[in-house]
């Protein structure tokens, strides 16, 4: 039951950030906004994720970890409830704050509820984390056009994912009704005694920084991409939804290979490769096979972080331990991650070059390269 109410939470952590890209043709045309304006709306919720996930462990301990989990599910409902006011669209930046800060606090925590109360299933409950994350992101990617076409509204397509969010409320509600146990750290985690000096947490936090770059600014801006170059709305939300749903065999397949292989840092090196060829090919030759391109990206890019998030419990201790590593390194992945979309929306404002962006993306995905030989196996960062 466990495992089960942390795959609805993580369901929801992803549908706030891929349900808009597919619509942005619908919010540019009522608001008039420029690209890079679009890209403060995915740029918000990322810094948030950043910059709060250094208050989550403070939070845990002074509200506890079953509740907190509750306001994150109930600020995360308010966040896509808020969406379907049409009429006043400044409020998608108010939305993308609280769905930040509601999945900053929900992501924190789950690493630590995970090492605590499943410690003997850490594989299992983390492919099965990591797969809910994704396939979250691949329902709102694939989903969210046809909902607004049944609908007839973009801003109630995109409130639609309030519904899942409250089904999440509930089943977490319920399921964590006796566990007064796990209710708080069993120690006190401060900022100053996060794993600052550790050069495998480094290593860990640049790589998914990288990763993170790649991906949040691949999730913003390839619907629009293929929608600028000729394709329908409908065909590019089918398109991104392919890049979102193949994240979601990524997570089983290569975090499962991940924890089986002896060569891991190998399968790792491949995995990067083959992203910045996806993302080369999307950049130069958007005609050639655009839906095997967007699966490669979507699996190898997915799975490269998957097997990062991964690590965030093999290399820890104790779930204390876990909570340190966790909040270093996602304060450092999203708050430089968080640049990237609303870059990738300048460029194309001053440029108007898609070649351009993915190109570069294609470079900071070759960067990742440089930190993969300290992700051994059998290390504990203290």
């Amino acid at each position: 039951m466990v495992l089960t109410a942390v795959a609805l939470v993580a369901v929801n952590l992803r549908p706030v950030l891929s349900s808009l890209p597919t619509l942005t043709s619908d919010i540019v045309a009522a608001t008039g906004w420029s690209s890079a304006t679009i890209g403060v709306l995915t740029t918000i919720p990322i810094l948030c994720m950043g910059l709060f996930a250094l208050t989550v462990p403070a939070l845990a301990m002074r509200f506890g970890r079953k509740h907190l989990v509750i306001v994150a599910l109930v600020s995360l409902s308010a966040a896509t409830l808020l969406r379907a006011i049409e009429a006043v669209p400044e409020l998608l930046f108010l939305s993308a704050f609280l769905a930040g800060v509601s999945i900053a606090i929900a992501t924190g925590l789950i690493p630590g509820i995970v090492r605590e109360q499943l410690p003997h299933s850490l594989g299992r409950a983390t492919t099965t984390w990591t797969a809910a994350l994704m396939g979250g992101a691949a329902l709102g990617g694939a989903l969210t056009v046809p909902i607004a076409q049944w609908l007839g509204s973009w801003s109630l397509a995109l409130a639609f994912w309030t519904i899942p969010a409250l089904i999440a409320l509930a089943a977490w509600t319920y399921t964590e009704r006796d566990s007064p146990a796990h209710d708080r750290p069993t120690e006190i985690v401060r900022i100053r005694e996060l794993p600052w000096r550790n050069k495998i947490a480094w290593a860990l936090a640049l790589n998914m920084t990288l990763s993170g770059i790649v991906y949040y600014t691949s999730l913003a801006w390839i619907a629009p991409s293929y929608e600028a170059r000729g394709w329908t709305q409908e065909n590019a939300g089918w398109l991104f939804g392919l890049f979102t749903a193949s994240q979601v065999l990524a997570a089983f397949v290569l975090t499962g290979l991940a924890i089986r292989m002896r060569h891991r840092r190998a399968l790792c090196t491949f995995a990067i490769g083959a992203t910045a060829v996806a993302l080369l090919a999307i950049a130069w030759l958007p005609e050639f096979l655009p839906w095997l391109m967007l699966l490669i990206l979507g699996f190898f890019v997915s799975g490269v972080f998957a097997m990062l998030l991964g690590l965030l419990s093999e290399y820890s201790k104790d779930a204390a331990g876990a909570a340190r590593l966790t909040a270093m390194a996602f304060f450092i992945t999203y708050t430089v991650a968080a640049a990237g979309p609303l870059i990738a929306g300048v460029l194309l404002d001053y440029f108007d070059s898609w070649s351009m962006v993915f190109t570069i993306l294609a470079g900071v995905a070759a960067l990742q390269l440089l930190t993969v030989l300290p992700l051994r196996r059998n290390v504990h960062v203290d």
